[in-house]
């Protein structure tokens, strides 16, 4: 094949790197790109845009290789790598950020922590900030600080004619409006986000709670994490699950251990408590504690769906069938992810991102070591994801499920037709696309 026209760095089949290359953080995930180009800059883009139109090769948009089911790479398509995009300027004079798409969460936070703010990213250190921010964005500083989106005040975008827009509520508003929660690979390539950035911060209350080996926490747990979830208070968010032989929360508070323990004090008083951390630690120290516990690689599968409703006892006590029947004891699990606090200080309409007053996200996840697995723990994570389908209300796109049915009203619920006129005007011949993308209106 004739790569003229690409600039950048070119990886082909035939390169001893490609087998690397073409790796995505997924391992269950084992696609072989035409071609994956590095980019380190807009034009390289712009050029990668324009050779796979004039050559008719599809595209996809890669920048941490974090996609669930893949959608940033595919077998005989021209991958659009940006991850050597990731410079960042901070500026403290009026609390803004600029960081290139490609960059990593750990050394933005890094990078952040060292001029004294908070970030409301995500918690896996490998993730990039484009996949992130553009599919809303939840970590441990949500309910204080955000959704990620929430604090991005322009982009940087190349379209699929190759040109460069700036991006923001007067330039090219409706677009700004659609990458705040429906971004990711749909309407273009966005190669710098600019952030302002709300808190200084030092030191944060981390939280670790386990119960292992305890079967009964589980479903204490889940019950007393919806009804303390209403109230909490906003300077608390926390991720948690339950598996086969027990449960577990992560939390960062905005506040004192003292005053924690007091707001905990409902999870704190489920019996057998194995690990009980409620410390004061430097920011960074928390977010590269929590980062820790994330592999460098596995296969999995996960999707995740927003909780409205309170969920009865024989509601909960389904999904502790769901997690008896599933095929790790260790690495399965359903996992809760808390909403609410600053996240609806956000019009519903004011971005793209639709399931602003939803409580909770809530996941059926797996892993698993050899793909001759992979076929039980799919079908689990289906059977579940079915149930958990029934008492939960539209999907998180940043955790996507090839089979969820009717995905563009589940991940953007009634924003989806404003969603397609904007991809019609942006991307009208569909040169972005991907299995579960947004579709140009008719």
């Amino acid at each position: 094949m004739n790569y003229n026209g690409l600039t950048g760095k070119v990886v082909t089949p035939g390169d001893p790197e490609y087998n690397l290359a073409r790796q995505e953080y997924n391992e269950a995930i084992d696609a072989y790109p035409a071609a994956i180009i590095y980019c380190f800059n807009p034009c390289d883009v712009a050029n990668a845009i324009l050779w796979s139109r004039e050559h008719d090769i599809k595209l996809r948009v890669r920048s941490g290789g974090h996609n669930y089911e893949g959608y940033s790479t595919g077998t005989n398509k021209l991958v659009i790598d940006i991850t050597c995009m990731n410079g960042m300027i901070v500026d403290t004079a009026d609390d803004t950020v600029e960081i290139q798409a490609g960059t990593r969460l750990l050394p933005l936070y890094e990078r952040l922590y060292q001029c004294g703010y908070a970030f409301p990213g995500g918690t896996c250190p490998t993730v990039a900030i484009s996949g992130l921010v553009l599919g809303g964005g939840i970590g441990l500083s949500t309910r204080y600080l955000g959704l990620t989106t929430d604090s991005l005040i322009e982009a940087e975008m190349v379209d699929a004619c190759g040109n460069q827009l700036t991006v923001n509520h007067y330039c090219n508003p409706e677009l700004f409006w659609a990458l705040r929660g429906a971004g990711g690979g749909n309407f273009g390539v966005v190669t710098s986000y600019k952030f302002k950035l709300l808190k200084q911060v030092n030191q944060i209350t981390l939280i670790r709670l386990r119960w292992d080996n305890n079967i009964p926490a589980r479903i204490q747990f889940l019950r007393i994490w919806q009804d303390w979830l209403l109230c909490l208070d906003r300077r608390l968010s926390a991720f948690g699950g339950i598996y086969k032989l027990g449960a577990w929360m992560n939390a960062f508070f905005y506040g004192s251990p003292h005053e924690a323990r007091q707001i905990l004090a409902p999870l704190l008083y489920i019996p057998r408590l194995t690990l009980e951390y409620i410390e004061s630690v430097p920011f960074i120290d928390a977010i590269k504690m929590i980062g820790a516990d994330y592999p460098k690689r596995e296969a999995f599968q996960q999707v995740g769906r927003f909780v409205y409703e309170h969920l009865r006892q024989d509601e909960l006590e389904n999904l502790i069938y769901i997690i008896d029947n599933a095929p790790s004891d260790r690495n399965s699990s359903i996992r809760v992810y808390s909403l609410g606090g600053a996240i609806r200080d956000t019009e519903t309409n004011a971005t793209a991102f639709f399931y602003r007053h939803a409580n909770y996200i809530m996941a059926i996840t797996t892993s698993w070591e050899s793909k001759e697995e992979a076929p039980v723990h799919e079908e689990w994570v289906k059977a579940g994801f079915n149930y958990i389908y029934t008492i939960t209300r539209g999907a998180y796109v940043n955790f996507p499920y090839n089979q969820t049915p009717n995905y563009e009203c589940n991940y953007y619920g009634e924003h989806i037709r404003r969603l397609m006129h904007i991809k019609q005007e942006y991307d009208p011949h569909n040169i972005f696309s991907f299995p579960q993308s947004i579709k140009p209106s008719l």
